[in-house]
């Protein structure tokens, strides 16, 4: 093979070309790699006191379990990861900046003091009230938004948590097997299901587009334009399932009219977002029994925001 001729360029231009180059090649691989140029996400991790979680659609999650708790609703010993948790989820804006959105799961005693300390850090509280109506202790999830600079977001947020009893330092347990017919209820509820925590949980994206007006941007599913369907294991082939369904104002009562027509608890209706178009609400459900019977009602439910399997 003939050697090319190397061209030598005066020095200046030497150093900027590598100057490119090395910018061009970190570029490259923050965008391998999940991170969106402009953005330390090993900073913001440390920030908030964990490492986050890369998830789809560039969406960068810390999560704590509500461990410290014994929470027992209508009979049923609730597993922490039944949403009794506390969590921020980071996207992307451009320049730096992201977008966070969370809710943490309180008690009566605590709700006062997270508010004001993340509203100290320009956190905003965008939503407070009830996912559950038989609790013990009597709980409350607030729901908190913030855009701009993700250290300082991370910090505030790390704060705030810090205030509760949840275990800040602990990590997750090993997963538990699910024990149901996860392979019948993938099929039911038309997506696969995940094992978080011993608990079969579904995201499934809503049909529309959802944006938010102040920070510009399409909402990624996983920041709350998605509906939760959760499974928690009983034994014997029965279930305790919660979660909420994400719509539009004209789905909501035909989701509560499939819902109540297979026997299920509607918690509360309400909203989660302030920024969010179209205007989405959120509708809480409970019941227990065979986990069989409760996907299909669940399935009657996706049926009116989602096409069959959709």
């Amino acid at each position: 093979m003939a050697r090319r001729k190397l061209f030598r360029r005066p020095a200046g231009i030497v150093a900027a070309s590598a100057a490119a180059v090395a910018t061009t090649l970190a570029l490259t691989l923050g965008t391998a790699s999940g991170q969106a140029p402009g953005v330390d996400w090993n900073a913001v991790g440390r920030a908030i006191g964990q490492p986050l979680t890369t998830e789809a659609q560039d969406v960068h999650t810390a999560e704590w379990l509500r461990t410290d708790l014994h929470v027992v609703n209508a009979g049923v010993t609730e597993n922490p990861a039944m949403e009794l948790n506390a969590e921020a989820s980071f996207h992307p804006t451009g320049d730096g900046r992201t977008l966070m959105i969370g809710e943490v799961t309180l008690t009566g005693s605590e709700v006062n003091t997270v508010a004001d300390r993340l509203q100290r850090g320009g956190v905003e509280v965008t939503a407070l009230h009830k996912h559950l109506q038989d609790e013990t202790p009597r709980l409350w999830w607030l729901h908190y938004w913030a855009l701009g600079d993700p250290t300082h977001i991370a910090r505030t947020v790390h704060d705030a948590i810090a205030t509760t009893g949840i275990p800040l330092g602990r990590q997750p347990d090993a997963e538990r097997p699910i024990a149901l017919d996860v392979a019948g209820l993938n099929r039911i509820v038309g997506t696969k299901g995940d094992n978080e925590n011993g608990v079969l949980k579904y995201h499934i994206p809503l049909r529309e587009s959802v944006s938010d007006s102040r920070a510009h941007i399409t909402l990624p599913h996983l920041m709350e334009a998605s509906t939760l369907l959760m499974f928690q294991p009983l034994g014997g082939g029965r279930a305790a399932v919660n979660g909420d369904f994400a719509m539009t104002a004209d789905q909501v009562d035909p989701v509560i009219r499939a819902l109540r027509s297979h026997g299920l608890t509607v918690i509360e209706v309400h909203n989660h977002l302030l920024y969010e178009q179209p205007r989405l609400f959120y509708l809480h459900f409970w019941k227990t029994g065979d986990a069989t019977t409760l996907a299909h009602g669940l399935r009657a439910g996706l049926d009116q925001i989602h096409a069959p399997g959709g």
